[in-house]
């Protein structure tokens, strides 16, 4: 799926690819967002289609000028999920309509496991040479 633009100036074309990394990004940046799963939501596409890109995290459809899209996540355990999915459907919404000025009528999220978050790697201090 692209998102396409036509005027008498020229096109614009979004790439699927495109948004799915607003997405990620966006959502990533949630607080108790551990990380993405790529657990099929709808199995019986998975089946039909038979191709890898249904096992994606994120699912766009286009219904009209509007954007659909749904978000598969793993959460950090000790988080509330209500707080946390209404967090990442703003952040997610605003992200996709001001960086492609598509309407996102819908941010659905899919909650696919809780795991521990992983501790924040820093680097080691080094040693000054004199």
């Amino acid at each position: 799926m692209e998102i396409s633009n036509h005027n008498s100036k020229g096109g614009l074309v979004i790439s699927e690819e495109a948004i799915s990394a607003i997405v990620t990004n966006a959502a990533g940046d949630v607080d108790g967002v551990v990380g993405f799963s790529n657990r099929p939501i709808d199995i019986v596409s998975t089946i039909k289609k038979g191709s890898l890109k249904v096992m994606a995290p994120v699912r766009i459809a286009q219904d009209g000028d509007d954007l659909d899209i749904s978000v598969c996540i793993n959460i950090a355990i000790g988080k509330k999920i209500q707080p946390v999915a209404e967090e990442i459907q703003r952040v997610v919404k605003d992200a996709v309509q001001n960086m492609t000025g598509k309407l996102v009528s819908k941010v659905n999220v899919i909650i696919a496991s809780v795991e521990e978050e992983k501790p924040q790697s820093s680097p080691e201090p080094t040693e000054i040479e004199e």
